[in-house]
Order: structure tokens, then C-alpha cells, then sequence
């Protein structure tokens, strides 16, 4: 399991860091052509929602192993479990280690699916603020 969690957390970092680092290079870019920025982060936000889209399909099976694991759980009473352990029982023991990992695995790819929707929600926010602003400024004029 060890190495799963080390998975999610070099996961969790790179994503992170590549968010970061175009946000960055976009807040730069940003600064240097007020009059094209608009259009520089709604090119970026299509390219998150394309991303996003991309991964629809791994998001949904996903969330299918999470359901899965939880009705998997219920089942798994604390003294089914323990009776397993008694018994020696390691088929079933090892199944339920397995399905455990393939629902962190899946909450992984959920939690990571979550900071792409995070990110396009931030740019869209930032477009829909810069519509208040044109507004406010030809008002003003």
C-alpha cells in the first residue's frame, strides 16, 4: 500500500506543479499583452476542458471502484473479517487487500480529476470578472 500512496503523492505533485508552472507562465504572459490576455486564458481554459474531457472515461470508471469498494465494505463486517483472519482465509484476505488499493487507486485518479475541474473553475471565474470590468469601464466612459 506503500507504494500506492507514494504513487498518488508523486501523482498529486507533478499535477500540482504543472498547474502552478502554467499559471505562472500565463499570469506572465498576461502582464505582458493586457489586450490578447482574455483571449490567452479562454485558449487555456478550452485546453483544460478538452484534458478534462479526455479523461472522462477514466473519471467514470473510477467512481464505478469507489462505488464498488463501498458496497464491498458493507459486506465486509469487521467480523467477517476477523473470522478471516482466524481461519486463515488468505484468498479472501488478499481480495479484499486488492480492492482496497484499486479503490485508492481510483480516489487518485477522482482527486486529481477534482484539480483539473478547480482550475478551470479559477480561469472561468477570472473571464467572468474581467466581463464585470469591461462593463463597469465602458459604463464609466
Amino acid at each position: 500500500m506503500g507504494r500506492r500512496i507514494d504513487e498518488f503523492c508523486e501523482h498529486l505533485r507533478l499535477k500540482l506543479t504543472s498547474i502552478d508552472n502554467s499559471m505562472e507562465a500565463l499570469n506572465a504572459k498576461i502582464e505582458k499583452k493586457a489586450q490578447s490576455a482574455e483571449q490567452d486564458v479562454q485558449n487555456y481554459v478550452d485546453g483544460v476542458k478538452k484534458r478534462i474531457e479526455q479523461d472522462r472515461a477514466k473519471v467514470t470508471a473510477a467512481e464505478a471502484d469507489v462505488k464498488k469498494w463501498m458496497e464491498e465494505r458493507k459486506a465486509s463486517t469487521d467480523a467477517k473479517i476477523a473470522e478471516w483472519k482466524t481461519k486463515r482465509e488468505v484468498a479472501h484476505l488478499k481480495s479484499r487487500a486488492d480492492n482496497a488499493e484499486t479503490y485508492a487507486a481510483a480516489a487518485a485518479v477522482i482527486a486529481l480529476a477534482s484539480v483539473d475541474e478547480a482550475e478551470q473553475a479559477a480561469l472561468e471565474a477570472w473571464l467572468a470578472r474581467k466581463d464585470v470590468e469591461s462593463v463597469q469601464t465602458a459604463k464609466a466612459a
